[in-house]
């Protein structure tokens, strides 16, 4: 009686949080109800149950239509043109009428794990594992969190699988409650549905005659059937068009102010100079590219930027250190003669100095004001203007740090587009219309790239130059960062931050064996995608026997 005549004991809080328990599901009244908001909006959710009803009876008939006019010989592609009798056709409304039934060639099809059927390979619909954590080969990191819109689906199969289960529970004096999934997997077809294997874990209770207790495993294969899309067009005669074309700040400030988002002023936040802090090492071809990247984008459109280059001498080509001095210098000229104060400041590591990503970025640093905006760059990066607004508006002094998520090119080698290297290549031809699974992928666990002032930089314990050789310094200190919990960390994909695919050494006697695997995995991250090195794969199947 306690189920059926259900009272929660929330008080004035009943009912206003998640209403998807079996108490709801169960019960048929519900005790108590004083506020009208929560009475409208369980009502809403009851009728949304019965819709749901409603459309699993409509794929039953569905299906029961199909298997019978499969028996009186028709095929499935022809039922929407099937007769009964003379002048009286199966379905009487078409498509595009307000009483047309569905498409029974789509809906009715028997539920089956095969029911959809890849013509090649690229059709085939893979699976994720579902275990504490998702497993999916859509992303660079395999494992992530099980995100909230599939967590609210599996616990809306498992409730519903769970009512089935019980459904003849009092004729069968059992009762079977669910504890966990402990592993599963799913995949989605846009056109069928959503496909699951689950493996549940059960406590099946018997009360009736020899009572007793044990935990169960079994196997679960669920499938959720989409009905259709549907549209329904409501007017809404108050949704006008602003007419001072600020609707945009209207609703970032509205946001802001609503859930806590880091508001910015348009016209403070594109005054703040960005210092670009670039350390380099040999590398002059490639430097040639950036700096005529640099003034296209900030010298010739009058951004508030400046560019510190930090200079080593490279034993590996030692005349790129004097080329690399005279195209800036030649560069400072021509933008002197515009009357552009802009110049590019040049910083010497002096004379026998190894080599140091993190040493050299310190020596910017010691030369800029406390109150300076700096970006950590490198000269294999390309950018356009959007991405220096995205640095100045998620960049708060004493409260954000922005490490942008940047799309790296995969080598051209593998590529279909008659290059052999980007060595010699415009940065004009990159662009971030080439951002496909095909080209290259979004970095995740790159932190090189990164903005924020120097009195926040100072404050977070910065970079440990101690570490000498490739890499290792960013995720440090990103991971330094991360622990504090200081400052907030605005981390997303920047689609204006492109890194140019080059080669990459990991035999340098400077590498520990740390850096050395993390050498080693960007390496082969960087050789293509899985699509290329498949069709690789098949192209020369038998060398890899």
């Amino acid at each position: 009686m306690q189920v059926v005549f259900y009272h929660n004991k929330s008080g004035n809080a009943a009912y206003s949080g998640n209403l998807k328990t079996k108490e709801v599901h169960k019960a048929i009244t519900l005790h108590p109800l004083k506020h009208p908001e929560y009475t409208y909006r369980l009502h809403k959710y009851i009728q949304g149950l019965k819709i749901q009803d409603a459309l699993q009876k409509s794929i039953l008939l569905h299906r029961d239509i199909a298997k019978s006019m499969q028996e009186l010989g028709y095929n499935m592609s022809s039922l929407e043109n099937a007769m009964l009798e003379k002048d009286m056709p199966l379905f009487p409304e078409k498509k595009g009428t307000n009483g047309y039934l569905g498409d029974t060639a789509l809906l009715g099809i028997p539920a089956s794990i095969n029911r959809y059927q890849p013509r090649n390979l690229t059709n085939v619909l893979e699976w994720e594992l579902i275990s504490k954590t998702l497993y999916s080969h859509r992303d660079l990191n395999p494992r992530k969190r099980i995100g909230s819109s599939l967590k609210e689906g599996l616990g809306d199969v498992t409730r519903e699988l769970m009512e089935l289960i019980n459904s003849y529970s009092k004729q069968r004096g059992r009762v079977i409650d669910f504890r966990e999934i402990l592993y599963g997997y799913w995949r989605l077809n846009p056109v069928h549905g959503v496909d699951l294997i689950l493996d549940l874990l059960l406590v099946y209770r018997k009360y009736r005659g020899h009572k007793m207790t044990v935990q169960v495993r079994r196997h679960a294969y669920v499938q959720q059937t989409f009905t259709g899309t549907f549209i329904r067009e409501i007017p809404n005669p108050s949704a006008t068009v602003s007419k001072d074309g600020n609707m945009l700040d209207k609703v970032i400030n509205k946001i802001s102010n609503r859930i806590g988002l880091l508001p910015f002023n348009r016209d403070s936040q594109s005054e703040t100079v960005i210092n670009f802090l670039l350390p380099l090492s040999g590398r002059h071809d490639t430097f040639k590219r950036f700096l005529a990247m640099y003034e296209d984008v900030c010298i010739k459109n009058w951004e508030a930027t400046k560019l510190h280059v930090i200079l080593f001498r490279s034993s590996e080509s030692p005349s790129d250190y004097n080329a690399t001095l005279s195209l800036i210098n030649s560069t400072n000229h021509r933008i002197n003669a515009n009357k552009n104060q802009q110049t590019i400041n040049v910083i010497d590591s002096g004379v026998g100095e190894t080599f140091s990503r993190a040493s050299a970025l310190q020596k910017a640093v010691n030369v800029l004001s406390p109150t300076d905006l700096m970006l950590f760059i490198d000269v294999d990066i390309v950018f356009d203007q959007s991405f220096l607004r995205r640095v100045r508006r998620n960049t708060f002094i004493g409260r954000s740090v922005y490490f942008p998520i940047l799309y790296s090119l995969y080598s051209p080698k593998l590529l279909d587009i008659e290059l052999q290297t980007y060595a010699n290549t415009s940065f004009s031809y990159f662009t971030s219309n080439q951002t496909d699974a095909n080209r290259g992928f979004w970095r995740q666990f790159g932190f090189g790239i990164a903005s924020m002032y120097k009195i926040d930089y100072q404050a977070l314990g910065g970079f440990d130059i101690k570490i000498t050789g490739w890499g290792m310094e960013d995720v440090m200190f990103f991971d330094n960062i991360v622990e504090k919990h200081v400052y907030k960390i605005i981390r997303c994909v920047d689609p204006g931050l492109i890194h140019v695919f080059h080669e990459v050494k990991c035999d340098s006697k400077d590498l520990d064996a740390e850096q050395k695997s993390m050498c080693l995995g960007t390496k082969g991250s960087t050789l293509g995608s899985l699509y290329s090195l498949q069709t690789l794969f098949e192209k020369y199947r038998a060398m890899f026997r």
